[in-house]
């Protein structure tokens, strides 16, 4: 059985050992980057999750080149299969949402600079507000060709979000 596992070991390169340490210490340093509310939601063990509560801590680059070496050390330990596909998920939410607030930024900035644009917008969502668009746009407008304070910019992309997201 000793044999077995000293078999495997050798089967590995010493460079295939040093990438995965590398992984699991940059997978380490994402997890460090996380909200208390996501690490919590990840289950981590103790000894894991106090490790990287500490590297949130840490100002030195040194110190946090050791303390990312350590979470890679017991990292090994966890199953970090699971934990990418987490990490993965919620970057992609992180993405779609992201995506969704520059579209109805994109929306805002046309409707300001192309007022005819609000046929296709309201093509593309019908809306009942069409009225409160429209004086929200033509106070928008105003406000850009007078150096006003942005007050009626950001009540248009409120409204724009809130017709989008019905």
């Amino acid at each position: 059985m000793a044999k077995d596992k000293d078999l495997e070991k050798s089967s590995i390169s010493r460079t295939q050992l040093k990438l995965e340490a590398e992984k699991l210490q940059s997978l380490g340093l994402k997890l460090s980057a996380l909200s208390m509310s996501k690490l919590k939601a990840l289950n981590l063990p103790s000894e894991l999750f106090e490790a990287i509560l500490m590297m949130q801590k840490i100002t030195s680059n040194s110190a946090k080149r050791r303390q990312s070496q350590y979470i890679g050390k017991l990292m090994r330990n966890f199953d970090a299969a699971e934990l990418n596909t987490i990490m993965t998920f919620w970057n992609l939410q992180e993405l779609k949402v992201k995506q969704h607030f520059h579209n109805i930024e994109l929306w805002r900035k046309k409707l300001v600079e192309e007022p005819k644009s609000i046929n296709d917008f309201l093509t593309q969502f019908p809306t009942e507000q069409k009225l409160l668009l429209l004086n929200t746009i033509k106070e928008a407008i105003e406000e850009k060709n007078h150096d006003k304070a942005p007050k009626y910019n950001r009540e248009l992309f409120k409204l724009i979000k809130k017709i989008i997201e019905k």
